[in-house]
């Protein structure tokens, strides 16, 4: 990688990046629902994605997000109030607490990821196969980095 790409490269990661998160949330809000910012939709969608694998306790939304327990619990808080998400108390060990979605969690999410889903594909229609896997190589690969890098901080 030559020095303009890499310039390029840094531009987007320290201006882009947050721009797009920005205007993503906007969409998100106007799609989904304008009381639910992107973490609250990620927390939805986890313990929907998890409640599937039947793991859907709050430790294991907590570990799936990369949050604290804390603040997985703050958040579902909100998300119980605002009525996307309820708890229920596993039988078995009442200490166990399952995350399960509403209908309007189950309405939420399902917009979110139809959001996703037509957000991926539009920005990847034209690659062909070699490139769309190089870009996901690529993106694994930042994502170890930062993995590697965090546990060494």
């Amino acid at each position: 990688m030559n020095k303009k790409q890499i310039d390029i490269l840094n531009d987007y990661f320290l201006h882009s990046v947050l721009r797009l998160i920005s205007q993503e949330e906007q969409c998100l809000r106007r799609i989904c629902s304008p009381d639910l910012s992107i973490r609250e939709l990620h927390v939805i969608e986890a313990a929907a994605c998890l409640r599937a694998q039947s793991r859907s306790t709050m430790a294991e939304i907590a570990r799936y997000l990369h949050l604290s327990p804390a603040s997985l619990t703050t958040a579902v808080n909100v998300l119980v109030k605002k009525g996307y998400l309820e708890r229920e108390y596993s039988a078995e060990d009442r200490r166990m607490i399952h995350v399960c979605l509403t209908e309007k969690g189950e309405t939420a999410n399902r917009k979110y990821l139809d959001f996703v889903r037509n957000m991926l594909y539009e920005v990847s229609s034209d690659l062909d196969e070699d490139t769309a896997d190089k870009m996901i190589e690529t993106l694994l690969r930042l994502s170890d980095y930062l993995d590697r890098a965090q546990e060494e901080a």
